[in-house]
């Protein structure tokens, strides 16, 4: 009798680094609005003199895993000595085929894995994922070139992870490169970050924010694609992100309803929570959270600065600062940040937290 085929066989494993079902970054050729980086790292690959690790920071979707992998072809590819200022290799290159399977043998990847028995991503990056670089850069490079490690994202390492990244950053092996991506580089281990070039992705401005989601998501209808660049804020991949998880219907409903603040539409709020329940995580509960946080942003923003501001917002904004003062408004996002982190972990209902995240909020409205 034939042997059962295991869960690995039957299905592709998902990818914690990839969102939805864009392109991933490694697959991505286009980057745009970063060439002061790509030169940058161009140039200190010539210099003969690159250093063993670097930190890629800054907003989430702004290009950091992009540029990361732009830069692994192209020193895979070219070699450090002849890296172009563009980072730019061939389109029909035979190693930008192995790079996007991860076959390429002198190039590691470490990110969340998948948890087979839960059916979702670990919530961390464990230290037995980061222990594999020390089998990795003890062998020697196929090619007589660099052996690449990409973290994506570094964020994700547990204490223990960062402790066991730090004996391979403090003696690291000849020829060895790290790429850590990091979405909040703070965070990070001052003796991680000690041992790291730190190179910073700044965010895009509004017009070329457009022009990359125009380019990356053509067909957007107008209202769609305005809704979600003026929310990546400078970061076109996470446009391209709420683009795909369907994040302006969500962003309107989620308007309308706290525009009825102090108190708020009862039949609109359990309709919304049941609908927004019955979607898949990522597109529900972890969407509808990540929204009000953005109302928080630009609320926070637009009181203590200069931002893009849509025209269906206005009035909610002139509200909220109304119902809510900032600094309780401030202390309310973090208490339901933490409690959706929560319900998240311990697979809570959905309905329930939802309901009770937009209750909490009437109830601050109303004292």
């Amino acid at each position: 009798m034939a042997p059962r085929p295991r869960a690995l066989e039957l299905e592709p494993v998902p990818e914690s680094d990839r969102e939805g079902e864009l392109p991933h970054p490694r697959e991505q050729l286009e980057l745009y609005g970063h060439e002061n980086a790509c030169r940058a790292l161009a140039q200190a690959a010539r210099s003969g003199q690159l250093h063993h690790a670097w930190i890629i920071a800054g907003p989430k979707g702004v290009g950091k895993a992009t540029l990361a992998w732009r830069f692994v072809r192209s020193l895979l590819v070219h070699g450090a000595k002849d890296c172009n200022d563009e980072l730019t290799i061939g389109d029909d290159h035979p190693v930008r085929r192995q790079i996007a399977a991860l076959s390429h043998p002198d190039l590691i990847l470490l990110r969340r894995p998948w948890d087979f028995t839960l059916k979702r991503f670990k919530s961390d990056l464990p230290v037995d994922e980061v222990r594999k670089l020390r089998g990795f850069f003890s062998r020697h490079s196929s090619f007589g070139g660099a052996r690449i490690a990409v973290i994506d994202c570094a964020d994700d390492m547990n204490s223990n992870s960062q402790n066991a990244l730090l004996k391979i950053l403090e003696e690291p092996p000849k020829g060895a490169l790290l790429l850590l991506i990091s979405h909040a580089p703070g965070a990070l281990l001052a003796t991680t970050r000690s041992r790291c070039r730190m190179l910073t992705l700044r965010k895009l401005s509004h017009d070329a924010t457009l022009t990359a989601v125009d380019m990356l998501r053509p067909g957007l209808k107008e209202d769609e694609r305005e809704l979600v660049s003026a929310l990546a804020d400078g970061a076109p991949g996470r446009a391209l992100a709420f683009a795909e998880a369907g994040a302006a219907e969500m962003y309107r409903d989620v308007v309308e309803l706290l525009g009825g603040l102090p108190r708020m539409d009862a039949g609109g709020v359990f309709a919304f929570a049941e609908k927004t329940a019955k979607l898949p995580a990522e597109n529900g509960m972890r969407l509808f959270s990540t929204l009000l946080m953005q109302v928080e942003e630009r609320l926070l923003r637009g009181a203590f600065g200069a931002q893009h501001t849509l025209s269906s917002e206005q009035a909610l904004m002139r509200k909220l600062q109304q119902v809510i003062p900032l600094e309780s408004w401030q202390q309310l996002w973090e208490k339901l940040r933490q409690e959706t982190g929560r319900a998240y972990d311990l697979n809570l209902d959905k309905k329930q937290h939802i309901l009770n995240t937009l209750f909490a909020i009437e109830a601050a409205a109303q004292h």
